[in-house]
Protein backbone atom coordinates (compact mmCIF):
# COMPACT_ATOMS: atom_id res chain seq x y z
CA UNK A 1 0.00 0.00 0.00
CA UNK A 2 1.04 3.90 -0.57
CA UNK A 3 -0.08 6.46 1.04
CA UNK A 4 0.52 9.68 -0.32
CA UNK A 5 -0.07 12.83 2.02
CA UNK A 6 -0.51 16.47 1.06
CA UNK A 7 0.49 19.00 3.95
CA UNK A 8 2.77 18.92 7.11
CA UNK A 9 0.67 20.89 9.06
CA UNK A 10 -1.76 19.71 12.20
CA UNK A 11 -3.84 17.29 10.11
CA UNK A 12 -1.16 15.97 7.84
CA UNK A 13 1.72 16.01 9.88
CA UNK A 14 -0.50 13.84 12.96
CA UNK A 15 -2.17 11.86 9.73
CA UNK A 16 1.30 10.58 8.41
CA UNK A 17 2.52 9.44 12.22
CA UNK A 18 -0.84 7.59 13.02
CA UNK A 19 -0.78 6.09 9.47
CA UNK A 20 2.63 4.64 10.70
CA UNK A 21 1.46 3.12 14.14
CA UNK A 22 -1.41 1.39 12.41
CA UNK A 23 0.63 -0.14 9.32
CA UNK A 24 4.22 -0.51 9.36
CA UNK A 25 4.03 -1.78 5.83
CA UNK A 26 2.83 0.69 4.26
CA UNK A 27 4.73 3.38 1.83
CA UNK A 28 4.23 7.05 3.19
CA UNK A 29 4.95 10.11 1.07
CA UNK A 30 4.68 13.35 3.12
CA UNK A 31 5.02 16.19 0.90
CA UNK A 32 5.75 19.64 2.68
CA UNK A 33 5.64 22.58 0.68
CA UNK A 34 7.29 24.84 3.96
CA UNK A 35 10.33 22.27 4.29
CA UNK A 36 10.16 22.75 7.99
CA UNK A 37 8.13 19.66 9.06
CA UNK A 38 5.58 20.00 11.23
CA UNK A 39 5.36 22.79 13.62
CA UNK A 40 2.70 24.98 16.14
CA UNK A 41 0.81 27.21 13.97
CA UNK A 42 -0.62 28.90 17.28
CA UNK A 43 2.59 29.73 18.08
CA UNK A 44 4.00 31.80 15.53
CA UNK A 45 3.30 35.05 17.20
CA UNK A 46 5.79 34.00 19.89
CA UNK A 47 8.61 33.87 16.84
CA UNK A 48 8.06 37.71 17.42
CA UNK A 49 8.65 38.08 20.77
CA UNK A 50 11.54 35.96 21.64
CA UNK A 51 11.05 32.32 20.73
CA UNK A 52 13.45 30.88 18.30
CA UNK A 53 11.50 29.06 15.23
CA UNK A 54 13.75 25.69 16.16
CA UNK A 55 11.92 25.82 19.27
CA UNK A 56 8.13 25.56 17.64
CA UNK A 57 8.96 22.70 15.13
CA UNK A 58 7.28 19.98 16.97
CA UNK A 59 8.70 17.02 14.53
CA UNK A 60 11.48 18.00 12.58
CA UNK A 61 12.03 16.48 8.43
CA UNK A 62 14.42 14.38 9.87
CA UNK A 63 11.99 12.90 12.52
CA UNK A 64 9.74 11.72 9.61
CA UNK A 65 12.48 10.01 8.13
CA UNK A 66 13.89 8.29 10.63
CA UNK A 67 10.14 6.62 11.05
CA UNK A 68 9.88 5.23 7.89
CA UNK A 69 8.17 8.34 6.09
CA UNK A 70 9.44 9.69 2.92
CA UNK A 71 9.83 13.69 3.44
CA UNK A 72 9.67 15.28 0.50
CA UNK A 73 9.84 19.09 0.24
CA UNK A 74 7.88 19.81 -3.05
CA UNK A 75 4.39 21.73 -3.90
CA UNK A 76 1.78 19.65 -5.12
CA UNK A 77 0.30 21.28 -8.13
CA UNK A 78 -2.40 18.64 -9.38
CA UNK A 79 -4.42 15.72 -8.05
CA UNK A 80 -5.42 13.28 -11.07
CA UNK A 81 -8.24 11.34 -8.89
CA UNK A 82 -9.25 9.47 -11.75
CA UNK A 83 -5.69 7.82 -12.09
CA UNK A 84 -4.53 8.09 -8.62
CA UNK A 85 -1.61 10.13 -9.08
CA UNK A 86 -0.49 13.51 -7.96
CA UNK A 87 2.28 16.13 -9.28
CA UNK A 88 4.86 17.82 -7.82
CA UNK A 89 8.00 18.10 -8.80
CA UNK A 90 7.28 14.73 -10.14
CA UNK A 91 4.05 12.39 -10.93
CA UNK A 92 3.77 10.00 -8.25
CA UNK A 93 1.46 7.05 -7.58
CA UNK A 94 -1.09 6.97 -4.82
CA UNK A 95 -3.56 3.74 -3.62
CA UNK A 96 -4.83 6.10 -0.69
CA UNK A 97 -4.48 9.88 -0.45
CA UNK A 98 -5.10 12.52 2.51
CA UNK A 99 -5.36 16.13 1.34
CA UNK A 100 -4.21 18.44 4.09
CA UNK A 101 -3.32 21.30 1.83
CA UNK A 102 -4.48 24.16 4.74
CA UNK A 103 -5.30 27.55 3.75
CA UNK A 104 -4.41 30.48 2.29
CA UNK A 105 -4.99 33.79 3.81
CA UNK A 106 -7.63 35.91 2.26
CA UNK A 107 -6.39 39.90 1.67
CA UNK A 108 -8.37 42.51 0.95
CA UNK A 109 -5.87 44.17 -1.05
CA UNK A 110 -1.98 43.88 -1.85
CA UNK A 111 0.99 45.85 -1.53
CA UNK A 112 4.47 46.76 -0.19
CA UNK A 113 5.27 46.49 3.35
CA UNK A 114 1.78 44.47 3.79
CA UNK A 115 2.82 40.89 5.23
CA UNK A 116 0.41 37.69 6.23
CA UNK A 117 1.29 36.01 8.73
CA UNK A 118 0.29 32.47 8.37
CA UNK A 119 3.40 30.78 8.12
CA UNK A 120 6.50 30.16 9.80
CA UNK A 121 8.63 32.26 7.06
CA UNK A 122 5.90 34.95 7.13
CA UNK A 123 6.89 34.92 11.15
CA UNK A 124 10.55 35.38 10.53
CA UNK A 125 9.67 38.06 8.14
CA UNK A 126 7.85 40.07 10.33
CA UNK A 127 9.94 39.50 13.16
CA UNK A 128 12.85 41.32 11.37
CA UNK A 129 11.04 44.02 10.07
CA UNK A 130 9.78 44.60 13.06
CA UNK A 131 13.58 45.04 14.60
CA UNK A 132 14.15 47.81 12.60
CA UNK A 133 10.09 49.73 12.80
CA UNK A 134 7.93 51.80 15.06
CA UNK A 135 4.86 51.79 13.76
CA UNK A 136 2.35 49.12 12.79
CA UNK A 137 -0.95 48.41 11.62
CA UNK A 138 -3.24 44.97 11.98
CA UNK A 139 -5.74 44.60 10.14
CA UNK A 140 -8.22 42.10 12.07
CA UNK A 141 -9.06 41.89 15.47
CA UNK A 142 -9.71 37.93 15.37
CA UNK A 143 -7.75 35.48 17.18
CA UNK A 144 -4.10 35.76 15.19
CA UNK A 145 -4.84 39.48 14.63
CA UNK A 146 -4.97 40.22 18.47
CA UNK A 147 -2.12 37.77 19.24
CA UNK A 148 0.19 39.10 16.64
CA UNK A 149 -0.56 42.39 18.17
CA UNK A 150 0.47 41.54 21.39
CA UNK A 151 3.40 40.26 19.75
CA UNK A 152 4.91 43.12 18.10
CA UNK A 153 3.41 45.36 21.33
CA UNK A 154 5.87 43.66 23.74
CA UNK A 155 8.70 44.17 21.52
CA UNK A 156 8.17 47.87 21.64
CA UNK A 157 5.84 48.51 18.71
CA UNK A 158 3.18 51.01 18.32
CA UNK A 159 0.38 49.32 17.37
CA UNK A 160 -3.13 49.56 15.73
CA UNK A 161 -5.56 47.53 15.25
CA UNK A 162 -8.36 47.97 12.70
CA UNK A 163 -11.29 45.27 12.89
CA UNK A 164 -14.62 45.43 10.49
CA UNK A 165 -16.44 44.30 12.65
CA UNK A 166 -18.61 46.12 15.90
CA UNK A 167 -16.53 43.73 18.59
CA UNK A 168 -13.42 41.95 18.51
CA UNK A 169 -12.80 38.05 18.45
CA UNK A 170 -16.26 37.92 16.96
CA UNK A 171 -16.11 34.27 16.29
CA UNK A 172 -15.23 33.41 19.90
CA UNK A 173 -17.57 36.25 21.58
CA UNK A 174 -20.79 37.86 21.92
CA UNK A 175 -20.04 41.80 22.20
CA UNK A 176 -20.85 41.96 25.93
CA UNK A 177 -18.00 39.63 26.35
CA UNK A 178 -15.90 41.00 23.64
CA UNK A 179 -16.42 44.76 25.08
CA UNK A 180 -15.39 43.75 28.69
CA UNK A 181 -12.04 42.36 27.25
CA UNK A 182 -11.43 45.08 24.93
CA UNK A 183 -11.49 47.27 28.13
CA UNK A 184 -8.74 45.46 29.47
CA UNK A 185 -6.02 45.59 26.85
CA UNK A 186 -3.23 48.19 26.37
CA UNK A 187 -3.91 48.03 22.71
CA UNK A 188 -5.52 51.31 20.58
CA UNK A 189 -8.69 48.95 18.57
CA UNK A 190 -10.24 50.83 16.04
CA UNK A 191 -14.42 49.17 15.62
CA UNK A 192 -16.41 49.44 12.54
CA UNK A 193 -13.60 50.02 10.23
CA UNK A 194 -13.29 49.24 6.62
CA UNK A 195 -9.61 49.11 5.16
CA UNK A 196 -9.46 50.16 1.61
CA UNK A 197 -6.00 50.13 0.86
CA UNK A 198 -2.46 50.80 2.00
CA UNK A 199 0.55 52.61 0.09
CA UNK A 200 3.96 55.05 1.22
CA UNK A 201 3.53 53.47 4.80
CA UNK A 202 -0.04 54.89 5.27
CA UNK A 203 -3.11 52.45 5.70
CA UNK A 204 -6.45 54.48 4.33
CA UNK A 205 -9.83 53.28 6.13
CA UNK A 206 -12.32 55.87 8.11
CA UNK A 207 -9.09 57.99 8.18
CA UNK A 208 -4.99 57.65 7.48
CA UNK A 209 -3.13 54.91 9.40
CA UNK A 210 0.72 55.48 9.38
CA UNK A 211 2.27 52.25 9.82
CA UNK A 212 5.78 51.21 9.25
CA UNK A 213 4.58 47.81 8.08
CA UNK A 214 0.91 46.40 8.16
CA UNK A 215 -0.28 42.53 8.70
CA UNK A 216 -3.23 41.22 7.40
CA UNK A 217 -5.06 39.04 9.81
CA UNK A 218 -8.54 39.08 8.18
CA UNK A 219 -9.36 34.70 7.59
CA UNK A 220 -7.90 31.92 5.47
CA UNK A 221 -9.39 30.45 2.28
CA UNK A 222 -9.17 26.78 2.07
CA UNK A 223 -6.64 25.60 -0.04
CA UNK A 224 -8.37 22.68 -1.97
CA UNK A 225 -7.28 23.48 -5.69
CA UNK A 226 -11.13 24.64 -6.53
CA UNK A 227 -11.64 27.16 -4.05
CA UNK A 228 -14.38 25.52 -2.26
CA UNK A 229 -13.20 23.24 1.81
CA UNK A 230 -13.69 19.71 1.07
CA UNK A 231 -16.34 18.10 2.63
CA UNK A 232 -15.38 15.27 4.90
CA UNK A 233 -17.72 12.32 6.77
CA UNK A 234 -17.14 11.56 10.39
CA UNK A 235 -14.28 8.96 8.94
CA UNK A 236 -12.22 12.05 7.75
CA UNK A 237 -13.32 10.84 4.37
CA UNK A 238 -14.28 12.56 0.99
CA UNK A 239 -13.96 10.27 -1.43
CA UNK A 240 -13.67 6.63 -2.24
CA UNK A 241 -9.86 6.13 -1.10
CA UNK A 242 -9.30 9.91 -0.14
CA UNK A 243 -9.48 11.27 2.92
CA UNK A 244 -8.73 14.94 4.12
CA UNK A 245 -8.34 16.97 7.23
CA UNK A 246 -7.59 20.45 8.47
CA UNK A 247 -8.14 23.75 7.43
CA UNK A 248 -9.03 22.65 3.47
CA UNK A 249 -11.64 21.10 5.27
CA UNK A 250 -15.43 21.55 5.99
CA UNK A 251 -16.59 19.25 8.96
CA UNK A 252 -20.49 18.60 10.64
CA UNK A 253 -19.87 20.18 14.01
CA UNK A 254 -22.26 18.84 17.07
CA UNK A 255 -25.39 21.30 16.30
CA UNK A 256 -25.72 19.80 12.69
CA UNK A 257 -23.68 22.61 10.60
CA UNK A 258 -21.10 21.74 8.29
CA UNK A 259 -18.30 24.29 9.10
CA UNK A 260 -14.94 25.20 8.10
CA UNK A 261 -12.47 23.95 10.24
CA UNK A 262 -9.92 26.18 10.88
CA UNK A 263 -8.63 24.87 14.15
CA UNK A 264 -5.25 23.63 15.06
CA UNK A 265 -7.13 21.20 17.98
CA UNK A 266 -10.16 20.11 15.48
CA UNK A 267 -6.99 19.82 12.56
CA UNK A 268 -5.08 17.77 14.79
CA UNK A 269 -7.83 14.99 16.12
CA UNK A 270 -9.13 14.99 12.14
CA UNK A 271 -5.50 13.95 11.23
CA UNK A 272 -5.30 10.90 13.71
CA UNK A 273 -8.76 9.93 12.59
CA UNK A 274 -7.21 10.24 8.48
CA UNK A 275 -3.93 8.53 9.13
CA UNK A 276 -6.22 5.65 11.24
CA UNK A 277 -8.46 4.94 8.61
CA UNK A 278 -5.77 5.19 5.60
CA UNK A 279 -3.13 2.88 7.09
CA UNK A 280 -6.39 0.11 7.30
CA UNK A 281 -7.72 0.96 10.87
CA UNK A 282 -11.57 1.63 11.57
CA UNK A 283 -11.65 5.17 13.63
CA UNK A 284 -14.93 7.81 13.85
CA UNK A 285 -14.14 11.99 14.21
CA UNK A 286 -16.66 12.56 17.30
CA UNK A 287 -18.41 15.78 15.75
CA UNK A 288 -16.34 18.94 17.11
CA UNK A 289 -18.07 22.08 19.64
CA UNK A 290 -14.48 23.77 18.32
CA UNK A 291 -13.72 25.19 21.77
CA UNK A 292 -11.66 27.93 21.43
CA UNK A 293 -8.91 29.68 23.68
CA UNK A 294 -5.99 31.99 24.00
CA UNK A 295 -4.13 34.57 26.68
CA UNK A 296 -3.81 37.98 25.67
CA UNK A 297 -1.78 40.50 28.15
CA UNK A 298 -2.09 37.84 30.63
CA UNK A 299 -6.13 37.68 30.06
CA UNK A 300 -7.17 33.51 29.53
CA UNK A 301 -10.30 33.66 26.95
CA UNK A 302 -12.15 30.88 25.90
CA UNK A 303 -15.31 29.80 24.76
CA UNK A 304 -17.16 26.56 23.11
CA UNK A 305 -20.57 25.78 21.66
CA UNK A 306 -22.71 28.35 20.42
CA UNK A 307 -22.70 31.84 20.68
CA UNK A 308 -26.16 33.48 22.15
CA UNK A 309 -26.81 34.54 18.08
CA UNK A 310 -26.75 31.26 16.62
CA UNK A 311 -29.63 30.37 18.85
CA UNK A 312 -32.55 30.96 20.32
CA UNK A 313 -30.66 31.30 23.75
CA UNK A 314 -31.43 31.98 27.34
CA UNK A 315 -27.91 33.41 28.81
CA UNK A 316 -26.97 34.03 32.02
CA UNK A 317 -23.50 36.05 33.11
CA UNK A 318 -21.55 36.40 36.23
CA UNK A 319 -18.87 38.29 37.16
CA UNK A 320 -17.27 37.63 40.37
CA UNK A 321 -13.89 36.08 41.85
CA UNK A 322 -12.39 33.11 41.43
CA UNK A 323 -11.30 33.18 45.11
CA UNK A 324 -13.11 33.74 48.49
CA UNK A 325 -12.77 37.69 49.13
CA UNK A 326 -10.37 36.82 51.93
CA UNK A 327 -8.02 35.50 49.28
CA UNK A 328 -7.40 38.17 47.42
CA UNK A 329 -8.97 36.18 43.92
CA UNK A 330 -9.11 37.54 40.64
CA UNK A 331 -11.85 38.55 38.22
CA UNK A 332 -13.62 36.02 36.66
CA UNK A 333 -16.65 36.62 34.19
CA UNK A 334 -18.30 33.53 32.93
CA UNK A 335 -21.52 33.56 30.33
CA UNK A 336 -23.75 30.64 29.95
CA UNK A 337 -25.64 29.88 26.92
CA UNK A 338 -28.96 27.51 27.03
CA UNK A 339 -31.58 26.93 24.89
CA UNK A 340 -35.47 27.86 25.94
CA UNK A 341 -35.38 23.97 27.54
CA UNK A 342 -32.03 25.03 29.80
CA UNK A 343 -29.69 22.53 28.11
CA UNK A 344 -26.87 24.49 27.78
CA UNK A 345 -25.12 25.15 23.95
CA UNK A 346 -22.49 27.40 24.76
CA UNK A 347 -20.28 29.18 27.22
CA UNK A 348 -17.40 31.69 27.10
CA UNK A 349 -15.07 32.79 29.92
CA UNK A 350 -12.23 35.42 30.76
CA UNK A 351 -10.13 35.59 33.21
CA UNK A 352 -7.74 33.11 35.45
CA UNK A 353 -9.16 29.22 34.46
CA UNK A 354 -10.93 30.06 31.64
CA UNK A 355 -10.27 27.43 29.71
CA UNK A 356 -10.62 24.73 32.02
CA UNK A 357 -14.22 26.31 32.79
CA UNK A 358 -14.41 26.05 28.80
CA UNK A 359 -13.63 22.04 29.04
CA UNK A 360 -15.42 21.13 31.75
CA UNK A 361 -19.03 23.05 29.69
CA UNK A 362 -17.42 21.08 26.64
CA UNK A 363 -18.20 17.76 28.36
CA UNK A 364 -21.62 19.14 29.64
CA UNK A 365 -22.53 20.09 25.74
CA UNK A 366 -21.68 16.18 24.56
CA UNK A 367 -23.65 14.80 27.24
CA UNK A 368 -26.33 17.14 26.50
CA UNK A 369 -26.56 18.38 30.43
CA UNK A 370 -28.96 21.41 31.69
CA UNK A 371 -28.23 23.97 33.73
CA UNK A 372 -30.25 22.34 36.98
CA UNK A 373 -27.66 19.66 36.52
CA UNK A 374 -24.51 21.59 36.19
CA UNK A 375 -25.65 24.02 39.10
CA UNK A 376 -25.91 21.17 41.19
CA UNK A 377 -22.78 18.76 40.80
CA UNK A 378 -20.37 18.87 43.46
CA UNK A 379 -17.01 21.27 42.87
CA UNK A 380 -13.76 20.53 44.83
CA UNK A 381 -13.25 23.50 47.00
CA UNK A 382 -10.50 24.80 49.13
CA UNK A 383 -10.24 28.87 50.08
CA UNK A 384 -6.54 28.92 48.37
CA UNK A 385 -7.96 27.48 45.17
CA UNK A 386 -11.84 27.82 44.20
CA UNK A 387 -14.57 29.13 45.88
CA UNK A 388 -18.18 26.95 47.38
CA UNK A 389 -19.88 28.13 44.69
CA UNK A 390 -17.95 29.30 41.79
CA UNK A 391 -18.99 30.93 38.48
CA UNK A 392 -20.47 28.36 36.14
CA UNK A 393 -23.37 27.25 39.39
CA UNK A 394 -24.09 30.85 39.85
CA UNK A 395 -24.60 31.32 35.99
CA UNK A 396 -26.21 28.14 35.63
CA UNK A 397 -28.71 29.54 38.14
CA UNK A 398 -29.25 32.64 37.27
CA UNK A 399 -30.53 30.79 34.45
CA UNK A 400 -32.65 28.18 36.00
CA UNK A 401 -34.16 31.43 37.84
CA UNK A 402 -35.16 32.75 34.38
CA UNK A 403 -36.96 29.15 33.46
CA UNK A 404 -39.12 29.49 36.08
CA UNK A 405 -40.34 33.05 35.71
Amino acid sequence: MKIVIIGCGAGGGTSAQFARKVNREAEIILYDREGYGQYSKCALPFIISGKNWEDIVEFSPSWFKKNGIKYRNEEVYKINFDGGTVEGEKEEEFDVLIVASGADPYSPFVAENVYFFRTLKDAIEVKNIALKSEKAVVVGAGLIGLEVAEALFSVGINVTVLEYMPYILPSMLDKDMADYLMKKLPLKIILNCKVEKAEDKKVFADEEYEADFVIIATGNKPNSFDEEAIKVDEKCKAFENIYACGDCTQIRDFFGRYINVGLGSVSARQGRVAGINAGGGNEIMIPPVFSKTTKLFDIEVASTGLLSHEVDAICAKYTGKDLPHYMNGEEIVVKIVADKNGKIVGCQAIGRGASKIIDRITLAIYNEMNVGQISRIENAYAPAVAPTFDAVEIACRMIERKLKR
